[in-house]
């Protein structure tokens, strides 16, 4: 199997060389915990190795995250202009609301996303996707079988195209919940903030990979001028 480096050291120690090629990666984590940190970092690495990628936004503009990450250094516009970074902008409409439109709405602005994703991503031939966070892009499907059926369909076509995806997502599994994109996808990573006397201890875990060997153990990370660093030496106290 051929493993990806992920773009953070200590993660890939923990990967045992990286996430595998062609699988979808799920990472979860509530709110500041360095999803699209993460994410970028990831893509950045890609486009060092001139990897064509394709970056899916649904909460902010690019713009805006771009200039939130300027401090890393991460220089996405040359990737842009060579033709080797594509980003999509995939807001849901504002004038659309679950609670006063008919499903038939909702599920044509969802339908309408993932078809521009696909297509952006083929023609693109992309190597590497990042869509953050999917959480937005079925936020307007009441139906929990329509928001399955959803996600089954994107992570499907994507498998299709063979390109390495890394999928972000504000929920995080509790006990005896079901989420479909955590089922369905290959691997995922769990990200999490909590106070520990009186300090902030922010720890990443690898919950699946399928079809390989990791360190299941919560290890420290932190976010810092390099951006996403994993200390994959350094035990966590539960």
């Amino acid at each position: 199997m051929k493993l990806i480096p992920t773009g953070t050291n200590g993660l890939d120690v923990m990967l045992n060389g990286g996430f595998p090629q062609g699988k979808i990666i799920l990472l979860c984590g509530g709110p500041g915990t360095g999803k699209t940190i993460f994410s970028i970092q990831y893509l950045m690495h890609a486009l060092k190795r001139s990897e064509t990628c394709v970056y899916a936004t649904l909460e902010e503009p690019f713009e805006s995250i771009k200039k939130n990450i300027s401090s890393f250094g991460w220089d996405l516009l040359s990737y842009e202009m060579k033709g080797l970074l594509k980003t999509v902008e995939l807001f849901s409409r504002p004038d659309i609301s679950p609670l006063k439109n008919k499903d038939r709405d909702a599920e044509e602005v969802s339908a309408l996303s993932v078809a521009r994703l696909l297509d952006t991503t083929r023609l693109m031939k992309a190597k590497n996707v990042v869509i953050d966070p999917l959480t937005s892009l079925v936020i307007h499907e009441s139906r929990s079988g329509r928001k399955r059926s959803l996600i089954g369909d994107l992570f499907e076509e994507l498998r299709k195209i063979g390109c390495n995806v890394i999928v972000t997502s504000e929920t995080r599994p509790q006990e005896g919940d079901f989420y479909m994109e955590q089922f369905l996808a290959d691997g995922v990573i769990l990200l999490s903030k909590d106070i520990r006397d009186y300090s902030l201890i922010k720890t990443i875990r690898i919950d699946k990979m399928r079809g390989m060997s990791y360190d299941e153990q919560p290890r420290k990370y932190s976010i810092t001028s390099n951006g996403f660093e994993v200390f994959n030496l350094e035990p966590v106290l539960l």
